[in-house]
Order: structure tokens, then C-alpha cells, then sequence
């Protein structure tokens, strides 16, 4: 296979991994996010990196805030409760090396929440993330999240 056709394999993968992130996060399901950093860190907008699927759980678990269908606050449950939100991501930019083996993609992302009837622009930033392909397939190896317009987000994170 020559290398243009890796990178449209690699590009596939890769924004499977990153448009699932923001699935998971707002559908209230922090274990399948957190699977995608298994072999990876995360560099947070606040707090501490963290490194591994269980430290991400857990970060998450205890910086987001999650409501309940009548947008009472509560724990975190698994798909029990979400944020309110929506993470669109966009503006892809992916970097390849020459085996096509690791790539860094930079995005950039807009988050929406939608609670007390007022649906509204959070916050708004960048992923600046790095992919390492091994033989089980392409793995987030680590994302940092860099908020440029912050908003609110008094609703959406315990900081």
C-alpha cells in the first residue's frame, strides 16, 4: 500500500478516536472515553495530566458536571446522566511521519450546554493531540485541551 493511501486509512481511525471522545463525553459515558486514553495521558484545560484509562475516569468523574433528565445535579453514572452538552469538533489539521505511524492532529472544538431552556456556547478551543499507531491500530497517545474563549462554564466543570 503506498503512503497516500495509509494516510486516508490513518485520517479514518483517527477521527473514529477523536469524534467518539466527544460522543462519550456527552452522552454521559466517561468508561468508553476513558478506554480511549488506555495507553495514553490527557492534559486537561484544569487540573493535573493524568495518564491511563482509570486516572482519566476518575479526573473526569471529578471535574464535569453531571445532570439527571430534569437537570437535577448528580454523580456521575454511566449513560445514568450527561453534562447537558454538545462537543463539536472541527478544523482537523493531521501531521504524519514518513512510515505513517504516528500523526499529530490539531483541532478545534465548540461546546455547547443546554440546561434551564438556554442552550449555549461554553467554551470554545483546541485539541493540540498526538496518535500512535501500533499493531492493534491507532491509539490516542496523548491530547491537550487549551480553552481560547472560555464562557461559562461555572455549569460544566468543578475546577
Amino acid at each position: 500500500m503506498d503512503r497516500s493511501q495509509n494516510i486516508a486509512q490513518a485520517r479514518f481511525a483517527i477521527e473514529g478516536i477523536i469524534f467518539r471522545y466527544a460522543e462519550a463525553l456527552d452522552g454521559g459515558d466517561l468508561e468508553t472515553l476513558a478506554e480511549l486514553f488506555a495507553a495514553g495521558a490527557i492534559k486537561p484545560a484544569v487540573g493535573e495530566p493524568v495518564q491511563g484509562a482509570q486516572a482519566v475516569l476518575d479526573l473526569y468523574a471529578r471535574i464535569v458536571k453531571f445532570y439527571d433528565a430534569d437537570e437535577n445535579p448528580v454523580p456521575y453514572q454511566r449513560r445514568q446522566c450527561t453534562p447537558r452538552t454538545r462537543h463539536v469538533t472541527t478544523n482537523l489539521i493531521f501531521e504524519f511521519d514518513n512510515a505513517v505511524a504516528q500523526a499529530g492532529v490539531r483541532s478545534t472544538f465548540t461546546v455547547y450546554q443546554n440546561l434551564g431552556g438556554r442552550n449555549e456556547i461554553i467554551a470554545g478551543g483546541r485539541y493540540v493531540d498526538q496518535f500512535q499507531r501500533t499493531i492493534a491500530g491507532w491509539h490516542l497517545a496523548e491530547r491537550q485541551i487549551l480553552i481560547d474563549s472560555p464562557g461559562d462554564l461555572s455549569r460544566h466543570l468543578d475546577a
